[in-house]
């Protein structure tokens, strides 16, 4: 009988939050994910006798969950969460309580009530919020944000948990403790879990150089015009291919002394592959490695779908490659599914492909293994349930690792070329090419230089931190293609590396390298109303005044790990007058106009509201409130009355916007988010020009 091989590779991976000039973690994501997802996602697979996956643990993720292990692991956030509230200074204060926010609101906070009324006690807030709650407020928000961080397995396990969870509200600072123990308890067992189902045959563990790095353009940046010879390069005057190696030795040394032996497989950061990159791989006996379905059109110079479903060889490597829509499928659209409907669609497209081919397809699903499940109810819990029940159910499905395909009777496809790429777009766009990104590349290059002129033991001494600096994460938050909160820490955690290098050299660094290269920090906001609109509802940007006084925001300033090339909305236009508040949501319209697409506005409020809108010009959508005017053209123009809305008492709203099709949600933007719309603000009084 014939099948089609399903290959999943969940790749996990944080960057090295430790500020080597404090050696002190300045961000917890690592243990926030240690007790929500490291564990949980090896657990889904036992549950199911014959579901087979790869799990992909970045050297330098492994390295920090083995730090969490220790409950006095130096750790800024947990530092000030240890203390009793009464005690935190007003700097702590203003630092933790914001934090304890870092939760789902949907998923993650809303379900719990008191967790939730704490919330929106904040949102109906507009100053600063440290001094907002009380000190039991804060023990339970300290202790509520732990809750809501945990996974279904840990909860499942632990009395404790549900026990706490059970109180609800008016915890005390022992609860707290006795949390924290049981937390930094349960991160000792992730290693070891690991082992188990690799030891057992259940999962293959691959692993990426060492730190994360962006190997083509470590090896040759020049690499970069392969995709886009366009593309402007920062000037970089020294070789970073020695470095490139030693990530590759470093990772796979380390694999052996964790595991006992060495990985069989590599997924390189973000599936950048190059022509060197994989002989560098062949020349250190790697079997395999993968990369993504646009790497591999892009070698080929075609474009057909059929291809990713073989097996290739460059060299002496296997490689595979991605099916971008249906892992991005489970990364950035399932998560507003019903489960069992996400999992029927998923085996259904399995069918289709099993069907199209003669040959037994090899289907890889590779993303993101600890990022996604904060958008799933339950972590995710249901949609597994339901997608891995229905994969043992199909005869003609089988699941295996990367290393175990190898063993089947299908011959590779020769690779003549690899045109070097990445997940992204199939290019390096998100790591090089950007002032910020080529600023940053320019600093690392002059710092290597002072490096490799150094003498060996200060070298030695000074290496981890160059290699640390030389990973993608850095870049990947430079430039305006990504949001976070956060790039400020980013940068100051990039340059702390590099001043960290000079310090062990004994050289004095560039004055530049303590300014900081994020000068203007990304956000969904380009800017804010500053008097009323009135705009036309025709679906046009009617004349150049419409929307000049609303406000603007970028819609995919959250797609923090999402190729947003194939986005629908890509920018939104706001504003208000008296009574009614105006929306114009600009971007690919005209291609889902008339298709039977409909838009979804999603408020988040005491209750959720929605609003659908038919995309074009034949059909009429009953919506709660009848009062809703649109038009869909050019842009999407809405016309919401204020009674419609869900307004807290500080008139704010929180909304995204969906796409939907046969009753499915195929596209929501934000991608994880709320945008936060502020309509408070009167302007009668201003003059206007």
């Amino acid at each position: 009988m014939k099948k089609l091989y399903l290959l999943f590779l969940w790749h996990m991976h944080q960057p090295e939050y430790k500020n080597p000039l404090t050696n002190t973690y300045e961000m917890p994501w690592t243990f926030l994910h240690c007790i929500k997802d490291y564990y949980e996602m090896l657990w889904h697979v036992s549950r199911f006798e014959n579901i087979k996956a790869t799990f992909n643990l970045v050297p330098s993720l492994i390295k920090q969950i083995l730090d969490y292990t220790d409950e006095n692991v130096k750790d800024k956030f947990l530092l000030s969460l240890k203390k009793r509230p009464e005690d935190l200074t007003v700097n702590e204060k203003r630092y933790l309580v914001p934090f304890l926010f870092n939760s789902n609101p949907k998923t993650m906070i809303k379900p719990f009530p008191r967790y939730y009324q704490l919330f929106l006690k904040k949102e109906q807030f507009s100053g600063n919020i440290e001094n907002l709650f009380s000190n039991q407020e804060i023990l339970d928000l300290e202790v509520l944000f732990l809750l809501s961080w945990t996974g279904i397995s840990l909860r499942e396990k632990s009395n404790l948990i549900k026990s706490l969870i059970e109180k609800s509200s008016d915890f005390t600072h022992e609860d707290k403790e006795k949390l924290l123990k049981e937390l930094f308890s349960f991160i000792k067992e992730i290693i070891p879990f690991y082992k188990k189902l690799k030891e057992s045959k259940k999962i293959e563990i691959s692993t990426t150089p060492f730190y994360h790095p962006i190997l083509p353009l470590l090896i040759d940046i020049n690499t970069a015009k392969e995709a886009t010879p366009e593309i402007n390069l920062p000037k970089v005057k020294v070789s970073f291919k020695d470095h490139a190696e030693i990530h590759v030795d470093k990772a796979i040394s380390f694999f052996k002394e964790i595991f006992g032996e060495k990985p069989e497989g590599f997924w390189p950061a973000e599936g950048s592959i190059s022509n060197d990159a994989i002989s560098l791989f062949s020349k250190k006996d790697i079997i395999w490695a993968a990369s993504d379905e646009d790497v591999l059109f892009n070698s080929l110079g075609e474009r057909e779908k059929r291809y990713i479903y073989k097996m290739y060889r460059y060299k002496d490597t296997f490689l595979f490659f991605r099916d971008k829509t249906l892992s991005d499928l489970i990364g950035f659209t399932y998560s507003n599914w019903d489960p069992k409907a996400a999992a029927n669609d998923f085996i259904n497209r399995l069918k289709a492909i099993y069907n199209d081919f003669s040959f037994p397809p090899v289907v890889s699903v590779i993303l993101d293994g600890e990022n996604a499940w904060e958008f799933y109810e339950k972590n995710g819990f249901e949609f597994f349930n339901n997608l891995y029940s229905a994969i043992e159910e199909e005869e003609w499905i089988e699941t295996l690792t990367f290393s175990e395909i190898l063993e089947k009777n299908i011959s590779p496809i020769k690779l003549e070329k690899i045109t070097a790429g990445s997940w992204i777009g199939g290019n390096f766009y998100t790591w090089v090419g950007h002032p910020e990104k080529n600023k940053g590349w320019e600093l690392l290059s002059k710092t290597k230089d002072v490096f490799d002129k150094s003498l060996k033991d200060k070298k030695d001494q000074a290496l981890d931190y160059m290699l640390i600096a030389e990973g993608s994460d850095w870049f990947w938050w430079y430039g305006d293609d990504h949001y976070t909160p956060y790039a400020d820490k980013f940068d100051m955690l990039f340059r702390g590396n590099l001043q960290k290098v000079y310090q062990i050299l004994n050289v004095e660094p560039p004055p530049e390298i303590f300014i900081p290269i994020k000068q203007k920090f990304s956000s969904p906001y380009i800017q804010t109303p500053n008097y009323y609109v009135f705009p036309i509802i025709d679906g046009e940007i009617s004349n150049y005044f419409e929307w000049l006084n609303g406000g603007i925001i970028n819609l995919t300033f959250d797609a923090s790990a999402m190729d947003t090339s194939q986005v629908h909305f890509k920018k939104l236009y706001y504003g208000y007058d008296d009574e009614n508040l105006y929306l114009g949501i600009e971007g690919s319209i005209k291609e889902l106009l008339d298709r039977d697409y409909f838009l979804s506005i999603d408020f988040l409020g005491k209750e959720e509201h929605k609003i659908f809108l038919y995309l074009g010009n034949k059909k009429q959508v009953k919506n709660k409130c009848d009062e809703v005017e649109y038009l869909c053209k050019h842009i999407c123009e809405v016309k919401i009355p204020f009674k419609c809305l869900p307004f807290n008492n500080s008139r704010k709203i929180e909304v995204s916007f969906g796409i939907y099709k046969n009753s499915k949600q195929i596209e929501r933007i934000p991608f994880y988010n709320y945008i936060t719309l502020d309509l408070s603000k009167r302007f009668d009084d201003e003059w206007f020009v």
